[in-house]
Parts: structure tokens; C-alpha cells; sequence
């Protein structure tokens, strides 16, 4: 009996407490789509021909976020986040890195919430009027 508890119990208690330590210490995390871990925030954005999915988003003030965006559209895309003053084309835009995603392709957008609570808009520049979002501050 001592040796079965040595050979199988021991270590299969050994990778089960491991296991929970893993998670208690965030090794079940979500994929990155949404998490949130302190200040920042990542999420993931399918841009299609003529869309975001997600479009809307919901943040923190003064928090960082970064979008994961895939173009799996059949145009090129990209994401310009507009700055606090909520007016494109400004010195306080946030655009997608790379600034043009051929379809499949695949970049990140890192941005930062305003202080104050309001509603940024954001949109692909190749369909500014079709490609749109809004990310709702608190």
C-alpha cells in the first residue's frame, strides 16, 4: 500500500495542487478577449467588409487597452480610435499598428481611456461610414 501511495497518490496530488495554485494565480484566464488585469484591458476584434465585431466597447477611465484586431474581410482595414475631443485627424488619435491590414492579416491598436466618462468614436479609414464603433468611458 505504501508503495502505491508513493507511486501514483503522491504525484497526482503534487499536479493537482499545482494546477489549482495555476489558476488562483491567473493561469485560467480568458484568452485575452476582454480580460482585464489591473489598468489594462485587451480585446479581441474581428474587422470585416463594412464592420467591427465587436463595435461597442465599455472601459474605465485612464485605462490602457489594446485591441487585437484580424482583418478577415476581403479589403484592406484598419482602426483609428478618435482622441478625447472625440474629432478624427487630431494629434490625439490612436491608429492600428500596422495602419493598413490586408485581408488575414493580423495588429493591435493601443490605446488609453480619457479621465473623464463619455462615449470616443472610432472606424476604419477605408469605410469611415460602414466600419464604425463607439467605446463608452466611466
Amino acid at each position: 500500500m505504501t508503495r502505491t501511495v508513493r507511486t501514483f497518490i503522491l504525484p497526482a496530488a503534487l499536479i493537482i495542487s499545482i494546477g489549482l495554485l495555476a489558476l488562483a494565480c491567473g493561469g485560467g484566464g480568458d484568452g485575452g478577449n476582454g480580460g482585464n488585469e489591473g489598468d489594462s484591458m485587451s480585446i479581441d476584434v474581428t474587422m470585416g467588409d463594412n464592420f467591427y465585431e465587436p463595435n461597442e466597447f465599455t472601459v474605465k477611465s485612464g485605462q490602457k487597452v489594446t485591441f487585437n484586431l484580424k482583418n478577415e474581410g476581403i479589403a484592406i482595414h484598419n482602426m483609428r480610435v478618435a482622441g478625447a475631443d472625440n474629432e478624427y485627424n487630431t494629434d490625439d488619435d490612436a491608429l492600428s499598428d500596422p495602419d493598413q491590414l490586408s485581408p488575414g492579416d493580423t495588429g493591435t491598436l493601443e490605446w488609453t481611456a480619457p479621465d473623464q466618462a463619455g462615449e470616443i468614436d472610432l472606424r476604419c479609414e477605408f469605410h469611415p461610414t460602414d466600419s464604425t464603433g463607439v467605446i463608452m468611458v466611466e
